[in-house]
């Protein structure tokens, strides 16, 4: 059982000995560690090789960069960076001087790069160089290099002129993807977010010989909890960003000495598909999120990869990454299934009136326990709807049953009437990928005239050459009822998604124009 009783008591007491955790803090995890296995390799990038005391020596260079630049203790930093070792070292060395790390998609459009920093208010924007992230009113901090690319930063601060932040202190303000409306600010403290990633480690059972291969950017939550959740195992992280399929990526992995990998569902699918037949391998697991992982991925998966431990987790921004976990030893319980919380956590399915409805029935997901968030930056009547009496308010429906685990339907717009009976798009989306004829799906809903709304198919056939939307929809007629088929097939050649492997819907919604 977790002992989860504050949020200055979140990790379990009978597990400190084994993570040698101070409770809830990251940072000084990590300087302990820097004292007691200093040569062991935490973070792996572009060939370049970072120790737990070479990383806190740099992440000190930084904070000494910070501070001689004028930074305040409190003030926000907000980093403009999409190289791991860059982020991963100024986002400790923020922390190490008591700052608000603000992480920026570098792949947004200028327009919204300048909206989010309008609305973090930092007072410094760390960057890759002098013409990145051209932005005037906010003082840039630009990163300085050595010959192979790595950090370098100067003198660093000693352990005495640090002012790292305390556990209950706001850490991070991380923004929504904005896939289904406007980004929003998720404001988390060191406590929650160092818990939330201790908790997870000790889920997926990690230790220090464990190294994740990740490909998500670091700036995007699921980023950022991969990093966390190794360093609170004691264990590594190999980080390259790029496009990776089948053997290359896998090879990649072997090379870099990792036991296993974290990312979204695409990431999965491109491993997968080329693949024909089981691989030897010394991987230990594979952790799936940001997305619904389709049954015959998982299967394949298995096959390809014989004795790698699948995990496919549901998580929330608001709760500091991961919130539910699946683990293979659990993957009987049912199809669709995201498994239990972590931690304290309690989730809960409602009515509208905010009474919990039967177990097995479905019903929007509310949160309790340690792990929530402080609330929305600046935004006092969004945050007031969100955590409720009740708990914190997901946006997300879907059941639990009588011993706690959870299944996730989709949002409240993924549930809607298509000519007066109830369609859940995700159970679509999943019926689609079961045929094994797509390398990627994604469905959204469509107002129709006649019927309400319907659901519309984005699909990236296997083989478009021979691709017959008449002979796909007949086979789906023997996994969904009628009110269930979608209403129009979009064929395209890649379904546009974030980073962490979410579909962005409003990109979809253009793609409808010139659809076929």
């Amino acid at each position: 059982m977790w002992d989860s009783k504050s949020s200055q008591d979140i990790l379990p007491e009978d597990t400190l000995g084994a993570f040698e955790i101070p409770k809830n803090n990251a940072v000084s995890h990590l300087l302990h560690l820097a004292k007691t296995q200093p040569a062991v390799p935490l973070l792996i990038t572009r060939s370049r090789n970072y120790s737990y005391a070479d990383f806190v020596f740099q992440a000190c260079a930084f904070a000494g960069l910070l501070r001689s630049a004028g930074f305040i203790r409190g003030q926000r930093v907000a980093f403009f960076v999409e190289e791991y070792d860059h982020f991963f070292v100024s986002m400790i060395g923020v922390w190490l001087l008591g700052g608000v790390v603000v992480p920026i998609n570098t792949k947004l459009p200028q327009r919204d790069v300048e909206w989010l920093i309008a609305k973090a208010q930092p007072a410094f924007l760390v960057v890759p160089d002098e013409v990145a992230c051209p932005l005037t009113g906010t003082t840039k901090l630009v990163l300085q290099y050595g010959d192979n690319g790595s950090l370098y930063l100067g003198k660093p601060l000693v352990e005495g002129e640090l002012e790292p932040l305390h556990p209950d202190e706001l850490a991070i303000i991380m923004f929504t993807s904005g896939t289904t409306g406007l980004p929003k600010g998720v404001c988390q403290t060191l406590a929650c977010i160092s818990a939330n990633a201790g908790n997870v480690a000790l889920a997926l059972g990690f230790n220090g010989t464990d190294r994740i291969f990740i490909n998500t950017p670091p700036y995007f939550t699921s980023g950022i909890c991969h990093f966390l959740t190794l360093l609170a195992a004691g264990g590594g992280v190999a980080g390259e960003l790029g496009f990776f399929f089948g053997d290359s990526l896998l090879d990649m992995m072997e090379k870099l000495g990792c036991t296993g990998f974290g990312g979204g569902p695409t990431h999965l699918i491109r491993v997968v598909e080329p693949m024909s037949a089981p691989r030897e391998h010394n991987f230990r697991f594979w952790v799936s999120s940001g997305d619904h992982l389709p049954m015959p991925v998982a299967e394949k998966l298995r096959y390809v990869l014989p004795g790698v431990r699948l995990f496919n987790m549901y998580g929330l921004t608001e709760v500091g990454g991961r919130l539910c976990i699946l683990s293979p030893e659990a993957s009987n319980v049912g199809i669709g299934s995201v498994g239990r919380p972590i931690a304290d956590m309690v989730v809960v399915a409602r009515d509208p009136s905010g009474a919990p409805v039967p177990a097995g029935e479905t019903g929007e997901l509310y949160v309790t326990g340690s792990l929530l968030m402080l609330g929305y930056l600046d935004e006092p009547e969004i945050t007031a709807k969100t955590l409720t009496d009740y708990g914190l308010r997901t946006g997300d429906f879907g059941k639990v049953d009588e011993v706690g685990n959870v299944w996730v339907v989709g949002r409240k717009d993924d549930i809607i009437k298509c000519g007066g009976e109830k369609v859940s798009i995700v159970h679509v989306q999943q019926a689609i990928m079961e045929l094994g004829i797509f390398t990627d799906v994604a469905v959204i809903t469509t107002p129709h005239e006649l019927l309400g709304h319907a659901p519309v198919a984005f699909v990236v056939p296997k083989n478009p050459d021979n691709f017959k939307v008449s002979k796909f929809l007949l086979a789906l007629k023997k996994l969904l009822p009628i009110a269930s088929l979608p209403a129009r097939v979009v064929t395209v050649n890649e379904i546009p998604r974030t980073g962490s492997g979410k579909a962005i819907r409003s990109e979809l919604q253009k793609l409808l124009k010139g659809g076929n």
